[in-house]
């Protein structure tokens, strides 16, 4: 087995990735931007880079709550939906879609297209959480499901 040195996402204190992830924006439905089946229209309203440039904390999380191999995706974007209704007017919360043809795989996911902005992360697996402060620094990242028992700390660390 060969491990990794150094982790390919963006370390804990480094600059968030300044992606151009596709929002509502670029797309005629939600169906072409996310597998969740409740999805929260202002979660996929505004790209990365234009969550840091709004000067906020920002959560991202990257999940496909329908094709997860792990099947925590949909677990884990419900906890960040959760936290999102409490912590809404202080900072940003995205979700980016693994596939970045979710409206095409129906099921098959040999039809599936990596999404640009994971590629950008150097993510590899899924889900991954990441915490970023107002100044556009990654401050926590989690790697597979994380509960609000550590995501609300991570939080209010970055609302101080």
């Amino acid at each position: 087995m060969q491990v990794q040195e150094q982790s390919l996402t963006p370390a804990i204190g480094a600059s968030a990735i300044r992606s151009e992830n596709k929002t509502l924006k670029d797309v005629s439905d939600l169906e072409q931007l996310t597998t969740d089946t409740d999805p929260d229209p202002s979660m996929y309203s505004i790209t990365i880079a234009e969550a840091l440039d709004q000067n906020k904390p920002l959560l991202v999380t990257f999940s496909t709550p329908a094709y997860c191999q792990s099947a925590t995706c949909g677990p884990q974007l419900g906890v960040v939906k959760d936290l999102k209704s409490s912590h809404s007017s202080d900072m940003n919360f995205l979700h980016i879609e693994v596939y970045d043809n979710p409206d095409e795989i129906q099921g098959d996911l040999t039809r599936g297209k990596i999404s640009p902005t994971l590629t950008e992360w150097g993510l590899r697996t899924e889900p991954w959480t990441f915490v970023v402060d107002a100044e556009g620094l990654v401050q926590a990242k989690f790697e597979g499901f994380v509960g609000p028992e550590d995501l609300e700390p991570a939080i209010q660390a970055v609302l101080q």
